[in-house]
């Protein structure tokens, strides 16, 4: 005997909702929300935008302090970025997780990782657009990282950058890119939701929606709260406009590819063909995930492969983005040969740090970032002191493509330079670690028998020495 009351099945078919978070789940009311807001103000700031090399940063700085709400807006387009691909990657992590990959149609799965991958390219695309020193310097940093990788990393890298240079074709492409990967990541959205209405549904309708409605509501404040409170977290805050002339200090790649600098100066310079073997690899079982794990069990602890494999993946980028954020605190301190120096030697390592060398090369596979060769490699090359200042004067003659600038330095100061750079001697590797700003202010006391005693009565300057 059928006991329901007419037209209630109906009813509560109605107002059914997919079983699976693949189509119409939390995380969808969210990741629609902070698309649109992104989007919305994106339109508006394109309307005060000036794309070129020499207008860019004076536009958002116009824009920033003279358009009503214009700094808010632009906090907000800049968060909303951002939150959108953490709450991709929280989407995906928890399909992962609860299996829910395997459910029919098992297309939302490999929709969520081309999407994963777009909105990381229109965040980085974007990341350029200001062209302050950050954005500049950040940028060229991650392209210089993708370069290396074999056969495929140097072509693609001139190609994104319109050249050997990170210049006005460069900036252009990357806004043309922004707004192209936008709009094609709004197209896979709608895909996805079409294909989510496919699902089987369920007559708990009423509370899943207030479930929805309050972590949509959750992220909206969390992204406020960052818009209000932490703005230099998501959006460029604008301290220098781009000088392509001089690397600044503490500039370091957009937290979400901190990883690859260090990966790929792990994996490509030791086993070159084997690296770009292992990428495919992964990024073949990333995409067609649903349909190589043929496994019925949706629980995790039962499918100790799918354990295995994602296990070791969250481990490697989690130790590799520590890494890299480890090598972003680099020139700290100043590298200097554990015996009596002398004043040109202390001159040039002064050069060193004033020209923020540190942001490319280390010395002794110490204090600075590893973009560049190790200075400790001159010496061991043989390089005379004329090379040195030739090469520092203008890299480009001798490394076409290199993002080494030129340098205009006073012929007394290059001399010291090349001085010190030939003090570090391979063979020897006895130095020590000085802080940079003491060094500065007073390393000239640290010649002669008059620095010997100085430096005992200023031990803070001694630092660290090595084993």
């Amino acid at each position: 005997m059928n006991l329901e009351v007419p037209g209630r099945k109906n009813q509560r078919e109605t107002n059914a909702i997919p079983q699976t978070s693949l189509g119409l789940s939390m995380f969808t009311y969210a990741l629609w929300g902070i698309f649109a807001l992104t989007s919305l103000s994106g339109i508006f700031l394109m309307v005060y935008y000036i794309p070129t090399f020499a207008q860019a940063f004076s536009s958002v700085e116009q824009l920033n302090e003279q358009v009503p709400f214009g700094w808010m807006i632009r906090r907000v387009h800049g968060a909303g970025g951002n939150f959108f691909l953490i709450l991709m990657l929280l989407y995906l992590l928890r399909v992962f997780y609860k299996g829910e990959y395997k459910v029919e149609p098992r297309a939302p799965w490999v929709l969520g990782i081309f999407s994963l991958f777009i909105t990381v390219w229109a965040n980085f695309s974007g990341f350029l657009l200001p062209l302050s020193q950050r954005a500049f310097w950040g940028t060229a940093a991650v392209l210089s990282n993708l370069s290396t990788i074999p056969w495929i990393g140097s072509f693609s890298v001139d190609f994104l950058r319109g050249g050997k240079e990170l210049g006005g074709v460069a900036l252009t492409r990357f806004y043309s890119m922004h707004i192209g990967f936008s709009t094609i990541l709004a197209l896979l959205l709608f895909w996805q939701h079409w294909l989510g209405k496919k699902e089987k549904k369920t007559a708990d309708a009423n509370n899943q929606k207030f479930q929805n409605g309050l972590f949509a509501s959750a992220v909206a404040g969390l992204l406020l709260a960052a818009v209000a409170f932490a703005p230099s977290w998501f959006s460029d805050p604008l301290q220098e406009a781009v000088n392509p002339m001089v690397n600044p200090e503490r500039v370091s790649p957009p937290w979400y590819l901190l990883f690859l600098e260090e990966t790929l100066k792990f994996l490509v310079v030791a086993y070159p063909a084997w690296s770009v073997a292992g990428l495919v690899a992964i990024l073949l079982l990333l995409i067609f995930l649903p349909y190589i794990d043929r496994n019925p069990e949706k629980s995790l602890l039962l499918r100790p492969v799918a354990l295995a494999l994602g296990g070791a993946f969250g481990v490697v980028l989690i130790y590799f983005s520590l890494l890299g954020t480890a090598s972003a605190r680099y020139g700290e301190r100043i590298i200097l040969p554990d015996r009596p120096i002398s004043a040109a030697e202390i001159r040039g390592a002064q050069v060193f740090a004033e020209r923020n060398c540190a942001y490319c090369h280390q010395v002794f596979g110490r204090e600075g970032r590893r973009e560049g060769p190790d200075m400790a490699v001159v010496r061991q090359r043989n390089r005379s002191p004329e090379w040195i200042q030739r090469f520092v004067l203008n890299a480009r003659l001798y490394q076409p493509g290199t993002t080494m600038p030129r340098y205009e330095i006073p012929l007394e100061d290059l001399e010291a330079l090349s001085t010190y750079l030939l003090s570090l001697d391979w063979r020897d590797r006895k130095f020590k670690a000085i802080d940079r700003k003491l060094f500065l202010d007073y390393g000239q006391y640290l010649n002669g028998q008059e620095g010997s005693a100085t430096r005992n009565s200023l031990p803070a300057i001694a630092g660290e020495k090595s084993p």
